[in-house]
């Protein structure tokens, strides 16, 4: 009222403080995120890693996978190690840095997710956490890998697919996910399988809303983004001269790698088990989360949709895995992030639950995912655990002795099975102090990462013994072999001892053995070839004076 000595409104009603519980969940979330990825930063090579680092370096110096070095995966990983090292140089933290941030992109695309589907993007950043965690705990030697990159790859196709723009950007959007589908299945080609998902998804969607019409041209545009990379890589090996190498590789060799896994086995127990695994095997949290998820009561009227599309990813996933029959840990990468994401819906619907508790019901929740994480890790086939090789990898950050340096570090940690990073690197000193920069050198065994650390050439397009060691395939392989060594003859020959693995080769033969069964290598090491030393399980010939 006019004359009135009132204080304003603003000031007489006290100012209300409102604290969004969800915050600190998030906070907690992104500190985990952030902490998987600076474990993934200091992660060394493993024996594949070391493989797609020597072929993706020699892409960039113009060679071509399969004709000019020689691997069995799919090219897309060594293109993606490529990539990383022409942007970040050669060393094993370049794909690690893709790598963590291929993680950060996947948490953003799973909150992304979690608003369309759940109408909240916590949820998402909580099974981002998990997926991060996840990872993280495959360590090194199951991480960095084609399922790794793929991954992020079905993530991104997954937010493309649900997008809701702009309806003229609509074609855009469905060749877009489609291509993302295909570069996960030029990585690993299961991983493909997730555009039919997406493909129906779209036709269903688009016959609600626009009609027939449109639901045929989602499908067939989605089909011609899926089917582009395959077409331009085959474009680009045609060109190089690479197709037939490519060819006999995944034609005639890849089968009869896959198949040593087939023997006396079904495909329903196959999937059954890949299943299994990829639901209870890794993470008891991702378990509980997904049966909290399922089991309470819906947050949003589009979360069945959600959870429906996401399974029907995963089934592709798991269908891919059983086929492949191996069931290594990081056949899993592609897939756990997909459980995480559903396990965060129910973690979250537990965490909103324990809010109506008070302090109580928070200190509940969070004993609760403690246990959870600590009832199951992902893999456990390393000296130590998760959280010990955790706590020595972040004392190597911090410069804390005895790990100020990276080497210090990779022998406490870069170890596995036979493989030791520590014996690889004093392989490589005696590779660079034995020979010229520009000697080319042969490692008959299952090292190909010498080749990298040594900074040398291989003699033959075959960086590991393994297509000569199988019973399949073995003789053209064997003849190839022969033929590149008499063209460039290496200066050392290594010979591997210890590297036994029947569920690649088929045999319990290590390289060293396997010589009496290729005398034609034998006899060549033999005459015109020395003993000069032996480093752990590696034996370094040097060129004889006398071989012709």
């Amino acid at each position: 009222m006019p004359g009135s000595s009132l204080p304003p409104a603003a000031e007489i009603i006290p100012r209300l403080h409102v604290r969004d519980p969800d915050a600190w969940l998030r906070a907690a979330c992104f500190a985990v995120v952030a902490l998987a990825a600076l474990q993934i930063l200091v992660f060394p090579f493993g024996r594949d890693q070391g493989i797609y680092a020597v072929v993706g370096e020699g892409l960039l110096h113009g060679k071509v996978p399969y004709k000019d070095l020689w691997d069995f995966k799919p090219p897309g990983i060594f293109f993606v190690y490529a990539f990383a090292q022409a942007v970040f140089g050669k060393s094993m933290l370049a794909p690690r840095l893709l790598e963590a941030l291929g993680l950060v992109l996947l948490v953003a695309c799973s909150g992304r997710l979690a608003q369309t589907f759940f109408g909240n993007s916590t949820v998402g950043y909580v099974g981002g956490a998990l997926a991060g965690l996840i990872h993280a705990e495959l360590e090194f030697w199951h991480t960095g890998q084609p399922e790794t990159f793929g991954g992020v790859l079905t993530f991104v196709a997954l937010v493309l697919t649900t997008a809701e723009g702009r309806r003229p950007q609509r074609y855009l959007r469905w060749l877009l996910v489609g291509f993302a589908f295909g570069c996960a299945a030029l990585l690993k080609p299961p991983l493909g399988g997730g555009a039919l998902v997406c493909g129906a998804y779209l036709v269903k969607r688009e016959q609600l809303q626009t009609g027939l019409k449109s639901a045929v041209a989602a499908l067939v545009i989605v089909g011609v983004g899926a089917v582009l990379p395959f077409v331009l890589t085959i474009a680009w090996f045609a060109a190089r001269g690479g197709l037939g190498a490519l060819y006999w590789t995944m034609h005639d060799f890849t089968p009869g790698y896959t198949a040593l896994s087939w023997t006396g086995r079904r495909a329903p127990e196959m999937f059954y088990y890949a299943l299994q695994e990829a639901f209870f095997k890794f993470s008891a949290v991702n378990t509980a989360g997904v049966i909290a998820a399922v089991a309470m009561t819906p947050l949003h009227q589009r979360e069945r949709e959600g959870i429906f599309l996401v399974l029907g990813v995963i089934a592709m996933h798991v269908t891919g895995i059983a086929m492949q029959g191996k069931f290594f840990p990081y056949h899993y990468a592609a897939t756990l992030p997909l459980i995480a994401f559903m396990a965060g819906l129910g973690l979250y619907k537990l965490w909103r639950r324990c809010l109506v508790g008070g302090p109580g019901g928070v200190l509940a929740f969070v004993a609760f995912v403690v246990a959870c994480i600590a009832m199951r890790q992902a893999v456990g086939d390393l000296p130590q655990d998760f959280w010990d090789r955790s706590a020595i990898r972040m004392r190597y950050l911090l410069r804390i002795p005895p790990y100020e340096r990276r080497e210090a570090l990779d022998a406490e940690l870069g170890a596995v099975a036979d493989v030791s990073l520590a014996a690889d690197r004093a392989v490589a000193a005696e590779l660079r102090a034995r020979t010229r920069v520009d000697a080319p050198v042969f490692v008959w065994g299952f090292e190909p990462v010498i080749y990298w650390l040594a900074s040398r050439e291989p003699s033959t397009r075959f960086i590991y013994d393994v297509p000569q060691r199988t019973r399949w395939q073995r003789e053209r392989a064997r003849s190839d072999l022969m033929r590149d060594l008499a063209a460039r003859p290496p200066a050392v020959v290594v010979v591997q001892r210890n590297d036994v693995f029947p569920m690649v080769t088929g045999d319990t033969l290590d390289s060293r053995r396997s010589l009496a069964t290729f005398p034609e290598l034998e006899h060549l090491i033999d005459s015109n070839y020395e003993l000069a030393t032996s480093v752990e399980d590696f034996d370094l010939f040097v060129r004889a004076p006398h071989a012709e």
